[in-house]
């Protein structure tokens, strides 16, 4: 279901052309998030990295190659928690549950292992990545 984790507007909402060049920019917005949320650099880095690969997803697999387009970035922040959530008006890509990443690259299963929860929606022509992290998520699973 597309909406938000709160009845609030997200703190952060960017509206990006899918090219290239537009990830860094959604990249150094959660950075940004993450550095005043005080966490380290460990979450800073792959966070920095899921965001990174949910966006090139965006990118890449969203529109022909001879189609403009664009996609969201909305991010939601609280202490102990933060939602990113990718959306584009795209083709789609959903994985499927028994297989979540099974030919799509590296990109899912890096999502996958990075957040706390991850999630793929596919409803009304909007296509959505939503992940969920909090500081040092990944540690606890190692």
């Amino acid at each position: 279901m597309l909406h938000p984790v709160t009845t609030a507007r997200p703190d952060v909402e960017l509206i990006l052309p899918a090219e290239p060049e537009s990830v860094a920019l959604a990249r150094q917005m959660v950075r940004g998030i993450v550095d005043a949320l005080g966490w380290g650099e460990e979450s800073r880095t792959d966070i920095s990295i899921a965001v990174t690969e949910a966006c090139t997803n965006a990118v890449l697999h969203a529109y022909p190659a001879d189609a403009d387009g664009e996609y969201e970035v909305f991010a939601w922040a609280e202490p102990e928690t933060l939602v990113v959530a990718v959306r584009d008006r795209g083709r789609g890509i959903v994985p499927t549950v028994t297989s979540p990443a099974a030919g799509l690259g590296l990109g899912l299963p890096l999502m996958l292992a990075i957040g706390d929860e991850v999630n793929f929606s596919h409803e009304h022509g909007v296509t959505e990545v939503r992940m969920t992290f909090s500081p040092g998520s990944r540690q606890a699973d190692t």
